[in-house]
C-alpha cells in the first residue's frame, strides 16, 4: 500500500517527442505517427511537454538529427524539466550515446 500512495504524490514522467520531416516523405505521415507515439506515451503515464521536428535531406550519422538542431531541443529539454527525450525512428547505439550527452537525460 506505501508504493501505491507514494507513486500518487510523483509527477508523471515529462517527455519530448522529435521525429525528422525526410524529403519526398508525406508531412501529414510524420505527424500522424508523432501524433501516435505521443498517445503511447500517455497511455505509459508520461506526459508530452512538447514536439521538435528537423526537416533533413539526409540523416546524421553522429547525431540522427542536426548537431545544431540537437543542441537546440536539449535547450528546451533543460528549461522545461524534460526527463525523457523519444525519437520516432530506431537509433543507433552510437547515436543513443551522442544524443545522451547532448540532452543529459
Amino acid at each position: 500500500m506505501k508504493s501505491l500512495i507514494e507513486n500518487r504524490n510523483t509527477r508523471p514522467e515529462r517527455v519530448f517527442l522529435v521525429g525528422v520531416e525526410r524529403q519526398n516523405h508525406d508531412r501529414a505521415a510524420l505527424r500522424d505517427s508523432l501524433a501516435e507515439l505521443g498517445e503511447l506515451t500517455e497511455t505509459a503515464g508520461g506526459e508530452v511537454i512538447d514536439t521538435g521536428i528537423q526537416k533533413m535531406e539526409s540523416l546524421s550519422p553522429a547525431t540522427f538529427i542536426g548537431k545544431g538542431k540537437a543542441e537546440e531541443f536539449a535547450k528546451f529539454c533543460k528549461a522545461n524539466d524534460v526527463d525523457t527525450v523519444i525519437f520516432d525512428d530506431d537509433l543507433s547505439p552510437a547515436q543513443c550515446r551522442n544524443l545522451e550527452k547532448i540532452f543529459e537525460c
